[in-house]
């Protein structure tokens, strides 16, 4: 199977009432994005506030949503799992245990307490390549990371890693118009997807990619899966569709991250409790303003 390209879902990791993984809710909201048809998945990650979790807990939450993939369906939706750590001690450790419970890919988004230079970044991915030989997708958070990645060094990593996508971001004050043309241009016959991130950017229409990474699309696929196709095709996307997303990405966007998509997800009747310390739940006026969009659903589509 392809990794890495199409409609990349990331769904919230649902917490129960006591602080633990809701591995039911979690499996329902993989089988609904494969149901719609996404893709692939990707769990842990910044959406899935993958660094908060004890390993025994990542490892139960891979094999819970690895199932609910097998059994949403032919063909298979990949289920791919992010292993960022403080160190590479960290990384190569999540990496093999997500290979171990049957993740088809990993994503990485390189970080230390001091910003890393190119030759340390390339080290990571050398180590992981070096442990696990899975396809890996570069994950560029250069705001937060302050390091970002050139097309030179995605070439460097595509040649001598197992690295195989980018995901990067589609709106920061800095990027350059044209970027994911220079990183497809620099990176030709070496198998790398090109993708975007960033919800309000891609629903806009930002620049074609190989891919989209949204953790939106884990809570709405329906809605997301019709404007890719519609995207992909060259075609008009359904305009209510369209106006609707902007209006969801809009309220999100004036929200924590990963606390609106905990609030959008109790909103959509996905059982949930606000995302782990420090993160904070959204406050009454937020839960207020995303319940108004949710009401204006067009056509209120559920996802299978």
């Amino acid at each position: 199977m392809t990794s890495f390209h199409g409609l990349l879902a990331y769904p919230i990791t649902p917490l129960t009432p006591d602080d633990a993984p809701d591995l039911d809710a979690l499996a329902a909201l993989v089988r609904g994005a494969a149901r719609a048809g996404v893709d692939g998945v990707v769990v842990l990650a910044s959406s899935g506030a993958g660094v908060t979790f004890a390993p025994e807990e990542r490892d139960a939450v891979v094999r819970a949503a690895v199932a609910a993939g097998s059994a949403a369906g032919s063909p298979r939706v990949p289920v791919h799992v992010a292993v960022s750590g403080a160190s590479t001690r960290e990384v190569v450790t999540r990496a093999r245990a997500a290979r171990d419970a049957g993740a088809d890919g990993l994503v990485l988004a390189p970080f230390s307490y001091l910003p890393l230079d190119e030759d340390e970044v390339v080290a990571v991915f050398e180590a992981l390549a070096s442990a696990v030989d899975l396809p890996v997708c570069y994950y560029n958070r250069s705001v937060q990371t302050a390091y970002d990645v050139t097309p030179g060094a995605l070439v460097r990593l595509a040649r001598t890693t197992t690295v195989t996508a980018v995901k990067d971001p589609a709106s920061t004050p800095a990027r350059p118009a044209g970027r994911v043309a220079a990183l497809r241009a620099a990176t030709e016959g070496l198998g790398v997807s090109v993708g975007l991130s960033g919800d309000a950017a891609i629903v806009g229409g930002a620049e074609a990619a190989d891919a989209w990474h949204t953790g939106l699309a884990a809570l709405v696929p329906a809605e997301y899966v019709t404007l890719r196709r519609a995207r992909a095709a060259g075609t008009a996307p359904d305009a209510q569709v369209v106006d609707w997303l902007r209006a969801l990405t809009d309220v999100l966007a004036s929200l924590r991250p990963v606390s609106g998509f905990h609030a959008l997800a109790t909103l959509l009747g996905v059982p949930t409790a606000p995302p782990r310390g420090p993160s904070l739940p959204v406050p009454s006026d937020g839960v207020a303003r995303l319940r108004e969009v949710v009401a204006r659903r067009p056509g209120r589509p559920t996802a299978g």
